[in-house]
């Protein structure tokens, strides 16, 4: 059987923090962490909608959480070694883990997908809770639209400890505050424990996810890939989840082709089989816009970046 997304309790990292004193690398234990139903604030459009109910563009409330159905949390521990970077973005750095093994699993036995860790910056705490946020929002598309998210876990650093990745692959804005926070004010209350992570520097945060593919290619598309990668838009507009501000050729990735891999999901509301995946979620709001109006935006900014990705070639559009 698959692992279960919620499976794994605690995860041992070596290769990640390294002791100042001795210039070794150390083993630390990061413990799962739960987000709060309420860390990201609604945008709720309190507008009459004027419009036939044809082109319907506002719902009466924001959607709710569709339920869980994954079992009750397990007390599985993960150890693996951090090893080749995969890339890096505005919140966090990736890294595949090799040397993986899975302690106290359940009696039958489970088959792990290859993984990654998406590393916090220092400075982006908030960002990456606000992406667990949304992971566990939209529960019902991974491994459909988007990856499975087998948790999001941390730890305090001890002094003398420092994790050599943040140097390695270095922001632009290292003092910066974390920008999510604005995002959040501007639809309602920041939650007082995203303003307590915003002014730490002090942790280690991550999330454990499958291994994906590679990127979109740059270059001239399929027409069968750009419909596909329109529907995973289409997929989390059913949620009332407004990504399209954050529509970028490396936040779509081809869905997993390694084996041993889990197999790609029906979507649960196309019953289409997606051969790509949408990433980074630290800047989606919750809306209570229809799926239509949401499919609007997303096909429009979608046009763009396949128009930009085509005329660009092998050039990073968005540098």
């Amino acid at each position: 059987m698959a692992l279960p997304q919620n499976a794994i309790k605690t995860i041992t990292l070596e290769g990640v923090v390294k002791n100042n004193a001795t210039h070794e690398f150390v083993p630390v234990v990061l413990h799962r962490m739960t987000a709060p139903l309420n860390l990201v604030p609604s945008c709720y459009d309190p507008r009459p909608d004027q419009s036939p109910p044809w082109v319907k563009t506002l719902l009466e409330s924001v959607p709710e959480r569709p339920p869980s159905r994954l079992p009750p949390p397990g007390t599985s521990q993960l150890h693996g070694h951090l090893a080749r970077f995969r890339g890096d973005g505005r919140a966090g750095i990736v890294f595949e883990l090799d040397n993986v093994q899975l302690d106290g699993a359940t009696a039958d036995p489970v088959s792990v997908p290859r993984l990654v860790v998406k590393i916090a910056r220092p400075n982006r705490l908030a960002s990456l809770a606000r992406e667990a946020w949304f992971y566990d929002e939209m529960e019902c598309l991974q491994g459909s639209a988007i990856a499975r998210c087998y948790g999001w876990f941390e730890m305090q650093l001890s002094p003398g400890q420092t994790v050599p990745a943040w140097k390695a692959h270095p922001t632009e804005d290292p003092h910066w505050h974390d920008y999510v926070l604005e995002v959040d004010e501007t639809y309602g209350t920041i939650h007082p424990d995203q303003l307590a992570r915003s002014a730490r520097r002090d942790v280690l945060s991550v999330l454990l996810l499958e291994q994906l593919g590679p990127t979109m290619p740059l270059g001239p598309l399929p027409e069968s890939a750009r419909t596909d990668i329109t529907s995973l838009y289409e997929d989390i507009s059913h949620l009332g989840i407004s990504a399209a501000e954050d529509v970028r050729w490396h936040n779509i990735l081809q869905a997993p082709q390694y084996e041993p891999c889990l197999p790609s999901l029906p979507s649960p509301f196309t019953n289409r089989v997606h051969s790509w995946r949408k990433i980074n979620f630290e800047l989606p709001v919750k809306t209570n816009l229809t799926p239509w109006q949401l499919s609007l935006s997303y096909k429009a900014h979608l046009r763009t970046m396949f128009e930009e990705a085509e005329d660009e070639g092998t050039e990073d559009p968005w540098p």
